[in-house]
């Protein structure tokens, strides 16, 4: 049986675009074409790939698994087929959440700098990351457990959290603070609307009060907790020096966001810079 290669390349970028039409479009081909061949595909291996939820184009699981497969070798051969040979130095991209790039990110690179001079660096935030990681890339963000992504990821640090004020805001509170007392608070939120939701539910308490105070990154979220606007849970792992300093108090030991991490991302074709800065930062 031969292989359906020119087939696979389409269901990969109809998976990307999201749409047959823009598939067709980026191919030069009409969309009745693009769709015969994910048809001819899903024939030849014996599983469906898409599916019709409305008018939205949906991926299978089946699907999902095999575009993961596929993603990484067809990104990297459009690549280098779009991209002029060029042996000059080539800087080296990293896209970093704000809430590491001061404690974890910035320190590291220092030391890197210092015993590699000549290397180039792009500094970027991670919400700017281009779909793509090419192989002079990293991406560093945080995850949920059991999250898939066509890129090699290595984990540097757990995300879950703990509930955190400042000490201006905990002398409302006649202490020890309970959970129930919590529940009555000003909770701040991070882009994770339920976190506060499930850490309740985790003790057997029910929020239901609407969301108020929602921040876009954790980065924010820590400011506005240290302004005393409220009790956010934070990841110990980014505050530590926080509360050993006093100038965040944690109110509990019960950790939510079980099962967040923050990992680095790059592409399994990465240059031999980026392997050579990612052995160091690890």
């Amino acid at each position: 049986m031969s292989h359906p290669y020119t087939a696979l390349h389409t269901f990969h970028l109809a998976v990307r675009f999201k749409s047959l039409k823009h598939t067709a479009a980026y191919l030069h081909l009409t969309e009745s074409a693009v769709s015969h061949q994910i048809k001819r595909l899903e024939a030849q291996l014996g599983y469906a790939l898409f599916y019709k939820s409305g008018r939205q184009l949906k991926v299978t699981p089946e699907g999902r698994r095999l575009s993961n497969e596929l993603a990484a070798p067809f990104d990297h051969i459009d690549q280098l087929l779009s991209t002029p040979t060029d042996d000059r130095h080539h800087p080296l991209t990293i896209y970093c959440m704000p809430s590491l790039i001061e404690p974890w990110l910035l320190p590291r690179l220092l030391t890197f700098k210092e015993t590699q001079p000549n290397y180039e660096f792009v500094i970027n935030y991670h919400s700017s990351a281009p779909e793509y990681l090419d192989e002079y890339s990293l991406r560093i963000g945080s995850h949920e457990e059991g999250d898939s992504s066509p890129y090699l990821r290595t984990k540097i640090l757990t995300g879950e959290t703990i509930p955190v004020c400042s000490p201006i805001y905990l002398a409302r509170f006649t202490l020890p603070i309970s959970s129930t007392d919590m529940l009555a608070a000003d909770l701040l939120h991070d882009h994770q609307q339920d976190s506060w939701q499930a850490w309740f539910s985790a003790q057997g308490l029910t929020l239901n009060k609407p969301t108020q105070l929602l921040y876009e990154d954790f980065h924010l979220l820590k400011m506005a907790t240290i302004a005393a606007q409220g009790i956010a849970l934070c990841p110990q792992t980014l505050i530590q020096e926080d509360l050993d300093n006093g100038i965040l108090v944690a109110l509990s030991e019960q950790k939510g966001n079980i099962g967040r991490y923050y990992a680095i991302e790059h592409n399994q074709y990465a240059h031999a810079d980026i392997q050579a800065l990612l052995q160091h930062l690890l």
